[in-house]
């Protein structure tokens, strides 16, 4: 009897108290970046150029600079306003692509000692089309120091004006440039004031000026063309980010 007992005890099972809490359904969900561009305003030699604004969108064949006959003198500003969609943003611009076409040398490209270049044509147009470029706070296509508009740097190096053709890329809102970032939700306004001639940029009162009085015949018949690439990378954890390491 005693035998049987010892048994029944050794082969018996214990349940132990428990509970069981389930949180069912996590997810993890990638953020973005959404950069669209508009364009309200611009103008040529004073006159506005309202049929060249677009709203907001993401460009596919939009253009900022369309022009076919410049000469000596002329002068222009153009609008571009950036929205960052769902997270703050750094922004930057770039000209790439940049080509100069002789199309044909007339009789005073070459009194003025315009020659080919290793047998090819090479335009000198570029080299005569200045830019300036400012943070426009409100969009008005004027540069207003005095209410905190500032020159957007070239390349890292002055706010200087400078020829399109030695422009690699414009210091919107990087790590470096001591402006606020793109807020998601909200917009910032570039102003891009560009001179055929010498472009000159008074810092205190905002007053630019254009003289074509400079510009030689050796870039007449020659067309410039350039792509311009809007690029959008976020702030958050990214503090160190530089316009010039982007690689397009």
């Amino acid at each position: 009897m005693i035998a049987l007992v010892g048994a029944a005890v050794i082969g018996g099972t214990i349940a132990f108290y428990n509970d069981t809490e389930t949180s069912s359904g996590n997810i993890f969900t990638a953020g973005s970046i959404d950069l669209t561009v508009d364009s309200q305003g611009s103008s040529y030699n004073g006159n506005d150029l309202f049929g060249s604004n677009f709203a907001a969108t993401n460009l596919t064949n939009e253009q900022f600079f369309v022009f076919g006959d410049i000469k000596p003198g002329d002068y222009g500003i153009r609008n571009i306003s950036l929205h960052a969609a769902s997270n703050p943003a750094y922004a930057c611009l770039f000209i790439t692509n940049k080509e100069d076409d002789e199309n044909v040398v007339v009789d005073p490209e070459t009194e003025a000692g315009d020659t080919l270049s290793d047998g090819v044509p090479y335009g000198e147009l570029s080299t005569e089309l200045n830019v300036f470029a400012w943070n426009d706070l409100n969009g008005d296509q004027t540069f207003d120091p005095g209410t905190g508009e500032v020159p957007l740097v070239h390349d890292g190096l002055s706010p200087a004006v400078d020829s399109f053709f030695d422009i690699t890329y414009e210091i919107f809102y990087d790590s470096s440039s001591g402006l606020a970032p793109l807020v998601q939700n909200d917009v910032e306004h570039i102003g891009l004031a560009w001179c055929a001639g010498t472009q000159t940029v008074n810092y205190g009162t905002g007053a630019i000026a254009c003289d074509g009085s400079g510009m030689g015949d050796i870039a007449q018949t020659d067309k410039f063309s350039a792509d311009i690439t809007l690029y959008a990378e976020q702030v958050r954890n990214n503090p160190d980010f530089l316009c010039s390491d982007v690689e397009l």
